[in-house]
């Protein structure tokens, strides 16, 4: 999906919260009446759209009005065109909050990426090295491992681990879903393919410490060796075949227009290397 992410800091002016209301506003209700109205907006925008944030900073103390707070915001949607008029729109909320609180907000963008464009000539490609390659079974001591970790599942049904032996028909994915990438960017300017690889144990979730248990023990090394040989029979059999490699940069054309020129979701600003500061 495109995403566009951006930290919303609010700035209101400290006092004690008990003896001096009066004279304080609160950064903290500026970033709540933000959030209130961008929970009223989702039911006003496109179904695919994603939207979600976590307050940053909330203030120091109970008895102090906070004189700043900050939260981080994730715009999604599968067309970053929609994106961008989405967070227009998180920004009219976010200034509406200030103006409603007696606080004064400012922004930073923090990325911009584009959804993915499917390659479907570099795709197929793609497929076919992954069906020579095929998959790979549980060791014993494999089994064992993912049986532990399947009982920390939010559904424990018994898993048939023979999956990661078995190869997906070949699909290409139209529109973006899940999670968001800056792979996307490159996709709209090169020509682009990717796989997935059994590297979780089935049922996992992602951003998860079953994730990164199965990660970091065989299971996940044998599906990433599955990933790294598939890239780099792909690229051989492109180095092989110019051909393919001018079908899939004509697809490309094709899928954005002859017209189509890069203009990054960023904006012109460097990246933030700090941004989870």
């Amino acid at each position: 999906m495109a995403n566009k992410s951006a930290k919303f800091r609010f700035y209101g002016t400290a006092s004690h919260a008990a003896a001096a209301p009066q004279f304080g506003r609160s950064a903290l209700d500026g970033v709540e009446a933000m959030n209130h109205m961008v929970n009223l907006m989702r039911e006003h925008v496109p179904a695919e759209s994603r939207i979600h944030y976590v307050i940053t900073s909330g203030g120091e103390a109970p008895n102090v009005v906070p004189e700043f707070a900050e939260v981080f915001y994730y715009c999604r949607h599968p067309e970053m065109d929609q994106v961008r008029e989405n967070f227009e729109w998180i920004v009219k909320a976010a200034e509406g909050a200030a103006l409603g609180t007696d606080t004064r907000v400012e922004y930073q963008v923090i990325h911009g990426l584009y959804n993915i464009m499917p390659n479907e000539t570099i795709a197929k490609l793609m497929h076919e090295q992954l069906e020579k390659i095929g998959g790979f079974e549980y060791s014993t001591e494999e089994v064992a491992f993912a049986e532990k970790i399947r009982k920390t599942l939010p559904e424990k049904k018994q898993s048939d681990f023979s999956v990661t032996n078995q190869i997906d028909p070949f699909e290409v994915i139209e529109r973006g879903r899940g999670g968001s990438t800056d792979v996307g960017d490159i996709s709209w300017v090169v020509p682009t393919a990717g796989l997935r690889t059994a590297t979780w144990v089935p049922g996992t979730s992602a951003h998860t410490w079953q994730a990164v248990a199965a990660g970091g023990m065989s299971i996940g090394q044998k599906g990433m060796m599955i990933a790294a040989k598939v890239l780099t029979s792909t690229a051989i059999e492109l180095y092989k075949n110019p051909q393919l490699i001018e079908k899939g940069n004509q697809e490309l054309e094709r899928r954005v227009g002859k017209d189509f020129k890069y203009v990054p979701l960023l904006g012109d600003r460097k990246p933030p290397l700090d941004y989870r500061m």
